[in-house]
């Protein structure tokens, strides 16, 4: 070993021995906070109904679970609306302790957040500099919508590393693997109606079948082990559509006009943009990859027919793409502090609105904020890009 790789081997060493040291004394401490254990409860007691061969969307079955391991007092059901392949995802977390359960998957959170910051600024920002780097950590660890995602213990990291890490695979031609990483989305489909089949026209139009083959054998997987353990569970999911959570008012376009009496049939024009792929996938030298995900899911966030102000954390995907432009040349110089300035106040008022916990379809301005802000960078990189300028 060369002598410069020693410092390398010495600075692994020691994070090894730390991590060894203060973990337990860290699962101790987070044990004792409330932090991750929300939400969580009812994506663990599904899938512990479903290890235990029961029915995961019977409310009896549901409220009996949580009281037993969550809240004793609860009175009121809290129930799993997902598709199925969460309940599958969180098996190994189902035969846990439920506090135990909860203090791993909040560390599982941070990890996919981070990981999928990590792919995003590969993709996105300028390499070999640490100024992008850092800036884009800074501003996703003050973003509200991953920090409350964090608090809830939420599922919505699944689907935003399923989105980094399929584009980061398929940058890198990696197909069967960037279909499979899709799988993960499929926990909240709504959140990638667009996203998604962008990705698998994207492989198709270059027959690279890979990617429908990894995705199509990792949930057939999850198909497998659904039967296994529960065969009756499509008539139990199905069970769900009887009493289906329309009503739900939420930060979308569709929730902020059915809250105003517009009917039910708004939440669902976001649908009309699948029209728009096609034309993506045929002008790659306008729409690049990345520029085409990063568009779609500020196109999605607000027109989807259902999303939580947490699930806007994917926002992390296309802010890391103006991070990156703000490094790049930019005219005027105005115009790039004009953005920082605009970046800044987005993320003060989406937190102070989150201190003063309003109503959560108020906060459907967030993600128009954001595709203002991301035309704004695009539009001031091309015209410095432009050949007529001097």
């Amino acid at each position: 070993m060369s002598a410069w790789q020693w410092p390398r081997w010495l600075l692994l060493s020691l994070t090894v021995l730390v991590m060894i040291v203060s973990g337990p004394v860290l699962l101790q401490r987070l044990s004792l906070l409330p932090i991750g254990a929300s939400d969580f409860n009812a994506y663990w007691s599904a899938s512990r109904l479903l290890l235990q061969g029961r029915n995961p969307t019977d409310p009896a079955n549901m409220l009996e679970m949580e009281n037993a391991h969550f809240n004793p007092d609860q009175d009121y059901t809290m129930m799993v609306w997902n598709p199925p392949t969460l309940w599958v995802f969180m098996l190994p977390l189902a035969g846990l302790p439920f506090q135990t359960a909860r203090v791993a998957w909040l560390l599982i959170n941070v990890t996919l957040a981070m990981v999928a910051c990590l792919m995003s600024a590969l993709l996105y920002l300028p390499q070999g500099r640490i100024a992008p780097l850092l800036a884009y950590l800074l501003l996703a660890a003050s973003f509200s919508p991953m920090l409350l995602a964090f608090l809830t213990g939420q599922i919505t990291f699944l689907v935003v590393f399923g989105v980094a890490a399929a584009l980061f695979l398929v940058k890198r031609e990696r197909w069967f693997w960037a279909g499979a990483a899709l799988v993960l989305t499929s926990v909240k489909p709504h959140l990638v109606i667009l996203v998604a089949p962008y990705l698998l026209l994207y492989m198709a139009a270059r027959r690279k079948w890979g990617g429908w083959l990894g995705l199509g054998l990792t949930g057939a997987m999850c198909g497998v082990i659904l039967f296994a353990l529960r065969p009756s569970w499509p008539v139990d999911f199905m069970s769900l559509f009887d009493a289906p959570p329309v009503d739900w008012a939420t930060p979308t376009l569709g929730g902020l006009l059915s809250l105003y009496g517009a009917g039910r049939w708004v939440r669902f024009i976001g649908l009309g943009f699948l029209l728009a792929l096609p034309g993506l996938i045929r002008r790659p030298e306008s729409f690049s990859l990345e520029t085409s995900v990063s568009v779609l899911v500020l196109l999605t966030l607000p027109t989807t027919f259902f999303g939580w102000s947490y699930d806007q954390s994917l926002l992390l995907i296309p802010i890391a793409q103006v991070v990156g432009w703000l490094f790049e040349p930019m005219r005027p110089a105005l115009g790039r502090w004009l953005l920082v300035a605009a970046m800044i106040a987005a993320l003060a008022a989406n937190m102070a609105q989150r201190v003063a916990t309003t109503d959560e379809v108020y906060f459907f301005w967030a993600p128009l904020a954001w595709a203002g802000i991301y035309a704004a960078a695009g539009y001031l990189r091309r015209n410095t890009s432009s050949p007529s300028l001097p």
